[in-house]
């Protein structure tokens, strides 16, 4: 009983599936590596690798919560624990106070200007689910709830307002969730037209995959110039082509908007996360 309850809980939180948590985590790492001359063995790394499996739990269940009635309906998400009447509403309410806590715990050992910046994003995490009924492109709210963590790895890591590079990292990461975002929801279009769940891939209609195309485009061109504004070398540069070319491949997954072929788009961001952290850490290890 226990053990089925767990793995119930488990799919809640979805640490079951990770592709969200690195999808929330590069970003941060990013910075984090910048900021701190490519040294990632501290305390604040591991302060941020809990806190994004924690926040992305949260957003998982606080998602779960508001959209049951909608989860329900669509075939992808309505063998969900909640939607599928597995677990029940204190159960919901009980987990997210309990990674509520670990959240505003790992807060004490952050400085304040950290902490403010942390206490916004917990409130966009709790929001984001809402913003799907009455925003025309929720995906840009996820996107800002997604980037603020970046703002926070700088000044974790400087204890000063963030300066230009941070900003820099932070519009990369907003287009960045942006553009993988709308591939995801391009899986979940036809449903989400039923239901009336807004999104950015209803948005851009036939010209969703145009507006991806673009958003690579500026998401790639705002690391080339990381690259010139940090004065990086050709380590960075190759792992970012390695990333481009992902990037690329991307673009002829979601041509025939094949959902099951959009969500391998989507997946493959995490790598794309990846290449460009490897990218930056590689330059400080010469």
């Amino acid at each position: 009983m226990f053990k089925n309850k767990l793995c119930l809980y488990i799919q809640l939180m979805r640490l079951n599936s990770p592709i969200g948590i690195f999808l929330l985590l590069w970003p941060p790492f990013w910075v984090i590596a910048s900021s701190n001359d490519g040294s990632i063995y501290n305390y604040v790394s591991l302060i941020f690798l809990i806190g994004v499996i924690t926040s992305r739990s949260i957003g998982c269940v606080i998602n779960d919560f508001f959209d049951r009635d909608f989860d329900s309906k669509v075939s992808r998400t309505k063998d969900r624990p909640y939607a599928s009447n597995l677990i029940n509403k204190k159960e919901v309410f009980l987990i997210f106070i309990l990674l509520s806590l670990i959240n505003l715990s790992l807060l004490t050992f952050l400085n304040l200007k950290t902490i403010l910046l942390a206490l916004i994003a917990i409130v966009l995490i709790i929001l984001y689910p809402l913003t799907k009924r009455f925003l025309k492109a929720p995906q840009i709210f996820l996107g800002f709830t997604f980037a603020i963590s970046t703002l926070m790895a700088f000044t974790s890591i400087k204890n000063e307002i963030p300066d230009l590079i941070a900003w820099v990292f932070f519009f990369a990461t907003l287009i960045w969730v942006i553009m993988f975002d709308t591939m995801y929801a391009m899986a979940d279009k036809d449903d989400d037209l039923k239901i009336g769940i807004n999104s950015t891939a209803i948005l851009f209609g036939n010209n969703d995959k145009i507006i991806i195309g673009f958003l690579q485009f500026v998401f790639f061109t705002i690391f080339i110039y990381i690259g010139y504004l940090k004065e990086y070398g050709s380590i960075f540069y190759l792992f970012l082509i390695l990333a481009i070319l992902i990037g690329v491949y991307n673009q002829v997954l979601i041509n025939k908007r094949v959902p099951k072929f959009c969500i391998m788009a989507f997946k493959n961001n995490q790598y794309i996360g990846l290449l460009i952290f490897l990218g930056i850490y590689g330059e400080y290890l010469i």
